[in-house]
């Protein structure tokens, strides 16, 4: 099963992360690297949402309705108008209420404003949504399930200590101290991998 992270990180050249970073007030490399962080933690929420048949079943519809992966094919026309993509939607039904924690920990992380995370997220989901659509032909059940796992599976034994963090943002309780406590363990996303 091919790496989900780095092959949608392998479609950005540079023309698109320049595009992100315009669009982000944010350097290319900084852009990158919220990218890097995003997709994991927006591949888990999908992962816990689609737990339940019901989550499984609204991930394939709206797989099926908006997202058959084309808009990977066409890169540069998203960039150019990212909201036209509904991120910001994507957002509210994957992370719901979480989505405040997982822009301070990205925000803290990659040193990039709450508002410039917010707009990489809002990237970032129908990335993911599109990948998903392209991968499970259109957001056929069994394999998008099978991505899901397989993803899940590879990240288990990648990187456990960041799954690990990834759950914790998750599973938080709002009540505020995560990012100091992520923080205290040393876990960066940006060393993850390297």
């Amino acid at each position: 099963m091919e790496d989900i992270l780095n092959s949608i990180l392998s479609k950005l050249d540079d023309n698109s992360l320049q595009a992100i970073s315009q669009k982000t007030n944010a350097s290319p490399d900084k852009a990158k690297s919220a990218m890097a962080a995003a997709i994991p933690i927006l591949m888990n929420a999908l992962a816990r949402n689609s737990n339940s048949p019901q989550g499984s079943q609204s991930l394939q519809n709206a797989i099926k309705r908006d997202h058959d992966g084309s808009l990977l094919d066409n890169l540069g026309g998203f960039l150019n108008n990212p909201e036209s993509a509904n991120g910001a939607g994507i957002l509210k039904h994957v992370l719901g209420n979480k989505r405040q924690n997982v822009e301070q920990y990205i925000s803290k992380d990659s040193g990039l404003s709450g508002d410039s995370v917010s707009k990489i997220l809002e990237m970032a989901a129908p990335l993911v949504m599109g990948y998903l659509g392209k991968k499970s032909g259109g957001g056929d059940g069994n394999a998008l399930g099978s991505v899901i796992n397989s993803y899940l599976n590879s990240e288990k034994k990648q990187a456990p200590k960041s799954q690990s963090v990834i759950n914790q943002l998750l599973d938080q309780n709002n009540d505020g101290s995560i990012i100091d406590d992520i923080a205290r363990m040393g876990m960066s996303f940006l060393k993850r991998r390297k």
